[in-house]
């Protein structure tokens, strides 16, 4: 990834910035309001930073591409794996009902142009995905639950299902995320994961200088190769080596700061009227 070549608190893809049909960000957490441990892009709305601090981040964000916060489709997310299609209908909805309706959903699919799909992180790994032939997009939201879960491969099925997106038009996008040498986990973690089926001989180090001899997971990594098993060719595939725990001075992380993090947001869009 890339600093954005007008605005250096925004990071690209290099895979997606030849698409000229489309835009996309991942921000940082440089260039906003927000004081303190939020200091100072921090885009998480659920959390206990001040909300006229959150709202005005967002609102520099949008007028960053001169458009409205409504057009940034940003769920709330609870570590699940619920996708949410936005369509007419969900368009349809007043904002009191769009908001509950965006409860509980870690991944958003549409085909309709002029609005961003957008996933808030700090540590867990965001993904976005563009499907050239049809013209789709999705965001997703992929901590250690989404990713045991499934999430990309019900995300894609589902992008299938409605749209015949096929895996091989696809483009994938894995941004900045904790890095394995700083994402502890238990065995009981690593256990689960296996009984999904997922192969982790060389994404699951076990750390031997610790007493307890805790493993080291690699989200990104494990996330990318899923996205080879559903069928997306690997030179389509961008994975981040940015670091949200170690790069203290871009990103926000949970991890190291606990409770007191603010979030960083990864979106993409496809332009009106672009052909």
């Amino acid at each position: 990834m890339k600093v954005h070549p007008q605005y250096r608190n925004l990071l690209q893809f290099d895979l997606f910035r030849k698409e000229e049909s489309i835009l996309h960000f991942s921000t940082t957490r440089t260039g906003g309001v927000s004081n303190g441990t939020y200091a100072s892009f921090n885009m998480g709305n659920f959390s206990d930073d001040n909300p006229l601090h959150i709202y005005e981040n967002r609102q520099i964000l949008a007028r960053m591409f001169y458009m409205e916060m409504d057009q940034f489709i940003v769920p709330h997310q609870t570590h699940g794996t619920r996708l949410l299609v936005i369509d007419d209908s969900f368009l349809a909805l007043d904002r009191a009902a769009a908001i509950e309706t965006m409860y509980g959903v870690d991944a958003t699919i549409t085909s309709k142009k002029g609005l961003f799909l957008c996933v808030t992180t700090a540590d867990c790994v965001p993904i976005i995905l563009y499907d050239k032939k049809n013209e789709v997009i999705a965001a997703i939201h992929a901590g250690w639950k989404g990713t045991m879960g499934r999430i990309v491969a019900k995300t894609i099925e589902e992008m299938s299902r409605l749209y015949h997106s096929s895996p091989a038009d696809i483009l994938a996008g894995i941004g900045p995320a904790i890095s394995q040498p700083h994402y502890e986990v238990g065995d009981e973690l690593v256990a689960a994961f296996t009984e999904e089926g997922f192969d982790l001989s060389d994404v699951a180090v076990a750390n031997r200088k610790n007493p307890a001899s805790k493993y080291h997971l690699d989200l990104k990594e494990i996330n990318r190769r899923e996205l080879i098993r559903l069928g997306i060719p690997s030179e389509n595939i961008e994975k981040s080596t940015l670091c949200t725990f170690e790069r203290e001075e871009l990103f926000f992380s949970a991890r190291r700061q606990t409770e007191h993090s603010g979030r960083m947001l990864t979106g993409i869009l496809m332009k009106n009227n672009y052909r």
